[in-house]
């Protein structure tokens, strides 16, 4: 039995082999869960906006007042003439088809009907479009033309 003396525990060389397994993996796996959460944040943003136009339409609708949804720098807003009521912050680029602006009138409609779409570069699966109508906001999924409504 001399000479043979047995330690439990593992060897450099089987831990450099799992280290090496876990980056190649984690280099497989990285840019799909990237591209998801990407996606998600994408999705989210689009929710605030379609909440916020929603929320447009309640506020000219029960207070009998006239308001405007547009794009700012760094987001979207809801005015009442030129005054803000409220803005949301967007980090994705986003881009309505027909002009710059929305108006909702006090009755509740919107004018000029569209589509509000994601204007960046990353591909995505779910929605990535609102369609505006005169008296409808759906979300949708825009198909290189138009915004189809789910």
């Amino acid at each position: 039995m001399a000479g043979k003396i047995r330690k439990n525990g593992f060897t450099v060389v089987e831990l450099l082999i799992v280290i090496a397994i876990l980056l190649i993996l984690m280099a497989v796996i990285y840019k799909p869960i990237s591209q998801k959460i990407q996606a998600h944040n994408i999705d989210g943003e689009l929710k605030k906006i379609y909440g916020l136009l929603q929320e447009g339409r309640m506020i000219a609708f029960t207070q009998k007042k006239s308001l405007t949804f547009s794009f700012t720098a760094d987001g979207a807003c809801l005015y009442e003439g030129t005054s803000p009521i409220k803005c949301i912050t967007l980090d994705y680029p986003f881009s309505f088809g027909t002009g710059s602006s929305i108006g909702i009138t006090d009755r509740g409609t919107f004018s000029p009907t569209g589509a509000i779409r994601y204007t960046g570069s990353a591909d995505l699966p779910y929605t990535n479009c609102i369609v505006v109508s005169n008296i409808r906001v759906k979300m949708g999924v825009w198909d290189g033309s138009q915004c189809n409504p789910k």
